[in-house]
């Protein structure tokens, strides 16, 4: 069951999120769910090197320029992250501006900037589930870091 945390990202989340430790979520992945033009959720995958909290309460998001994503974003701003991995589920919830049609780092690319409006910590209630958890995030094989993974990340921050 979600419970509200706060509207800026816990102390735990935000460090997940610094872009320091890229190492340790290498092959680990965020979704992502906009709303699409007929009001129906529309998810996403990113990558930890296209996702960065600037502070608690803004995160910026590197996305396909020409996606579905980025145009729902255009359109109505609404997104929802997800931060899910072994014992550990978040979702943040706000809205999104579009900072940069295009990034110089990597110019397939949009900056946008999630304010963070919400933020909801979900687990199994204990009395219902016991010892019931997460036991892993959804993750993909990458063979290597792109190359231009760190730009993209001091882009965003900037």
């Amino acid at each position: 069951m979600s419970r509200r945390v706060g509207d800026k990202l816990p102390f735990d989340l935000h460090e997940r999120l610094a872009g320091n430790n890229l190492h340790a979520y290498a092959e680990k992945a965020i979704l992502i769910c906009t709303v699409d033009a007929n009001g129906r959720p529309h998810p996403a995958i990113l990558s930890y090197q296209e996702v960065v909290a600037k502070d608690g309460q803004n995160v910026r998001l590197a996305i396909y320029r020409d996606s579905t994503t980025s145009n729902n974003l255009r359109r109505n701003g609404k997104l929802t992250v997800l931060i899910i991995d072994e014992r550990l589920a978040y979702y943040i919830k706000g809205t999104a501006e579009e900072l940069a049609w295009e990034m110089t780092c990597a110019p397939y690319n949009s900056k946008f900037n999630l304010r963070v409006e919400q933020v909801l910590a979900d687990e199994a209630n204990e009395e219902f589930e016991p010892n019931a958890y997460v036991r892993t995030g959804v993750t993909y094989r990458r063979p290597a870091e792109p190359p231009q993974a760190k730009e993209i990340l001091l882009e965003l921050m900037t």
